[in-house]
């Protein structure tokens, strides 16, 4: 599988250099300031946002690309750079013009680094008995208290997009700038992977938000009004970009043991069918039915790294579960899919098939 088949977005050189740092990156738990510098410097942090702002217009497949090529290089990059994309296309679907005005423009040029702690408004805690997060209309604006629990590059941002629930039921969502008094940083996760993205959490103690710094609500459901996110295709998309790369992986063991072979086209046949579908859907072309609807994409994409990863390991033997190696890392990243923002449907799946009966106790 030649790399030119998938890297249609930014010069393979950038691609190198991320490639050359991930593993230092995971290894020393480094936050990958210098892969983001040189997305910037790609004039990726200009895409999707709007050209008055300082922002380039691109193609509907363009961002989904960027995302399956640098996961392949370093999924800590791309996970970060994903978190920033979800903060950034929610302030450009806002109705807020000044808060537009305001962000937008360093937001283009890289200068400012924004990131979202929005789980809580949607999926993570939400069991509990009362908000994550309350929050209290005061004057035009309003004042926020409670606990963030997932907030990636938390001390690095410049602005964070988060909400808290009102009362009545409603949320709002709003960006705070790190510097607003009332944020209280808690600690960052070590985890089985990414551990350098720093992701932690915080505590929001009576921090007021101006009219300004209201990206959306006060609606029920905030999280479905306009915007992106996290979710949709491009968790999909990162995920098929660490396919991609156990995939190259086993090609190239393959490459001089045959015995690797009908395996490995075969994995890279079900890379090649995924990749399409996922460009397809993203212009709206028609797909084979149900093989293109978002989660029968995701679903697909966590199968595949999963297996894509282990079957790498497999042919790396036991080099391969030496730490640092690039087959030791892949199959622990690949385990954050089942984490990261995976829909029950999905991970339901994904455990009938852990659950499958094997071939050789039929």
């Amino acid at each position: 599988m030649p790399d030119a088949k998938y890297s249609e977005s930014i010069d393979s050189e950038v691609l190198d250099q991320i490639a050359e740092l991930a593993a230092e990156t995971d290894q020393q738990r480094l936050w990958p300031n210098a892969q983001l510098r040189q997305l910037a410097e790609a004039g990726v942090s200009r895409w999707d946002i709007p050209e008055h702002y300082g922002g380039t217009p691109t193609e509907p497949t363009q961002m989904s690309r960027m995302f399956l090529d640098v996961s392949a290089a370093c999924l800590t990059t791309s996970f970060v750079f994903s978190q920033r994309n979800a903060a950034v296309q929610r302030i450009v679907a806002a109705g807020n013009e000044e808060l537009k005005a305001r962000l937008l423009p360093g937001l283009a040029s890289g200068e400012c680094w924004a990131t979202v702690g929005i789980s809580h408004l949607s999926t993570s805690r939400q069991h509990l008995g009362t908000p994550s997060v309350t929050a209290r209309s005061e004057g035009e604006g309003f004042v926020l208290n409670g606990f963030v629990p997932w907030v990636t590059g938390v001390r690095h941002a410049d602005v964070l997009v988060t909400g808290g629930t009102l009362d009545d039921g409603r949320q709002v969502l709003v960006a705070i700038p790190s510097e607003t008094e009332g944020l209280r940083y808690g600690t960052t996760a070590e985890m089985l992977a990414l551990t350098a993205s720093a992701t932690g959490n915080l505590n929001l103690d009576n921090v007021f938000v101006d009219p300004w710094q209201v990206v959306a609500g006060p609606v029920e459901q905030v999280m479905k009004s306009g915007g992106g996110g996290t979710g949709s295709l491009t968790t999909s998309v990162i995920a098929t970009g660490v396919a991609v790369r156990a995939v190259r992986a086993l090609l190239e063991e393959a490459s001089s043991r045959s015995d690797l072979e009908p395996e490995a086209r075969q994995f890279e046949q079900e890379c090649d069918r995924l990749v399409a579908d996922i460009m397809a859907t993203e212009t709206g072309e028609p797909g084979p039915g149900d093989q293109c609807t978002p989660q029968s994409i995701r679903t697909r994409a966590n199968s595949l790294v999963l297996r894509a990863a282990q079957a790498y390991l497999t042919a790396a033997k036991g080099s391969g579960f030496v730490s640092g190696h690039l087959a030791e890392r892949t199959i622990r990243e690949s385990m954050f899919f089942l984490v990261w923002s995976c829909p029950a449907p999905v991970a339901q799946t994904a455990l009938r098939e852990f659950a499958c009966t094997p071939s050789w106790s039929v």
